[in-house]
């Protein structure tokens, strides 16, 4: 009996201080981007907006964000007008004006809370009140690129980058309104990836020629 009562008042605590912990939308956008790759460039990039290609079960656990295909673009842009990698970042693309021509798709963007077993433990969830996890984080960002010259159609490159992030949390470590760091964490870790792949193989390629 008194098992259960103690399990009844740990999950009633639980509840009373968030037990349903909510994706904030605008954490995911907030990240600070990554240093600058490379010197200037001569060369314009004018971006199209992403396609959202994300599965159903990415859809849900991030219905509280509204046009994800449309504020990943806006972010990945900042970034890479911040990288020094091009002369100038646009959009949207026209032939007449940009060199290459940005486009892709926003295949993962990920963000899923689930309760730790150990709170539905008699005895053990008390545990939970001496700062034991409870909350555990998922996160995955995923996003494909591909990058073709303006005036003859050739593709430039094209990229597909992954980063995955978790995290546990305790009664009180979560902060009320931080839900979704981890997500802008793979979100920022996808685009530098990104950045540095396309530098890698255009350098490469000798398609990126420093502005004199």
């Amino acid at each position: 009996m008194r098992q259960v009562i103690a399990s009844m008042a740990a999950w009633f605590l639980l509840c009373l201080t968030g037990c349903s912990i909510t994706l904030n939308s605008n954490v995911p956008f907030a990240y600070q981007p990554s240093l600058p790759v490379a010197d200037t460039t001569a060369y314009r990039l004018g971006v199209e907006k992403l396609q959202d290609r994300r599965p159903p079960e990415d859809r849900e656990t991030t219905e509280d964000i509204r046009d994800v295909d449309e504020k990943v673009t806006v972010k990945l842009m900042e970034d890479l007008r911040g990288s020094n990698l091009f002369a100038g970042v646009t959009f949207p693309p026209k032939a007449e004006r940009d060199d290459l021509i940005l486009s892709g798709e926003v295949r993962r963007f990920f963000w899923k809370v689930s309760m730790s077993p150990i709170i539905w433990i008699p005895i053990f969830n008390l545990a939970m009140y001496f700062g034991a996890p409870i909350y555990d984080i998922e996160a995955v960002a995923q996003i494909r690129l591909s990058i073709v010259d303006s005036k003859t159609g050739r593709a430039m490159g094209e990229y597909t980058k992954v980063a995955y992030r978790e995290n546990a949390y305790s009664l009180y470590s979560m902060k009320a309104g931080e839900a979704g760091a981890e997500l802008a964490d793979a979100l920022r870790d996808v685009v530098k990836q990104l950045k540095e792949a396309i530098r890698s193989d255009m350098m490469k390629k000798d398609v990126l020629r420093p502005v004199p």
